[in-house]
């Protein structure tokens, strides 16, 4: 049987929307969404939410999650103390411990090192709310299956792109005045930080990132007021949005 573990990294305070995760949408905090579709999806054994916060730890607990604390030097990413690679060793660390698991060789990274705990890893953003039990299962799902290293959600977006210049022109993504606008490639909107990852997989001239198409709604990344107040509203009018 092969095992899959998980982390999402979720702050009570410095985030861009101070206390984001813990804003009610309906009753709820907002990171109770995520963590329930995550749960709902079966496709994680085990997953970690490394947090400084009381609340977003019930939350996490009261779904079936754990919880790695969150030292307060590792809070605000502009902390002159702050390190990833102190981070990747907390969070490794307790997992190993927690699992009773080893930790494995690997190449100085902690972050490759709670990896490579598991036969699978995933990764959720926080930000990424609206992703339901039912992508996470066709992310995993096309991973597997088509054995690729890494599978994130990305969502159609409209073909006609331009790159701004800073002389104040628009340069075509696609630079070919003539083709008319149907037969445009395709464009995605990914969240690069929601994820499934073999990490034992490499293959040699191929890319490491593949996607799996979501609907738009599902690529909200959460940052504003406005974006939770969004949410509450379409969740209101769509009641069966997660079911």
């Amino acid at each position: 049987m092969s095992m899959t573990i998980g982390v999402t990294w979720a702050r009570g305070k410095g985030s861009t929307l101070p206390g984001k995760n813990k804003y009610p949408v309906l009753g709820k905090p907002l990171i109770h969404y995520p963590l329930t579709e995550l749960k709902k999806s079966g496709t994680v054994d085990y997953h970690y939410v490394f947090t400084e916060d009381d609340k977003i730890a019930d939350t996490a607990l009261e779904t079936g999650w754990r919880v790695v604390p969150r030292p307060r030097y590792l809070i605000s990413y502009n902390d002159k103390e702050f390190s990833l690679q102190k981070a990747w060793k907390i969070i490794a660390e307790h997992v190993a411990s927690d699992l009773n698991l080893d930790i494995p060789k690997f190449n100085g990274n902690w972050g490759s090192a709670f990896r490579l705990l598991s036969d699978y890893s995933f990764s959720m953003n926080c930000n990424n709310c609206m992703v339901r039990s039912k992508t996470y299962q066709g992310m995993f799902r096309t991973m597997k299956e088509n054995k690729l290293p890494m599978v994130v959600p990305a969502a159609r977006s409209y073909e006609q792109l331009m790159l701004a210049h800073e002389e104040g022109y628009l340069f075509p993504v696609w630079n070919d005045p003539g083709l008319n606008r149907q037969y445009y490639p395709k464009t995605y909107k990914p969240l690069l930080n929601t994820f499934f990852q073999n990490p034992r997989l490499t293959v040699t001239g191929r890319p490491m990132r593949y996607y799996y198409e979501i609907e738009e709604i599902e690529s909200m990344d959460v940052h504003t007021e406005f974006d939770i107040d969004f949410i509450e509203y379409y969740l209101q009018t769509h009641p069966d949005y997660f079911e």
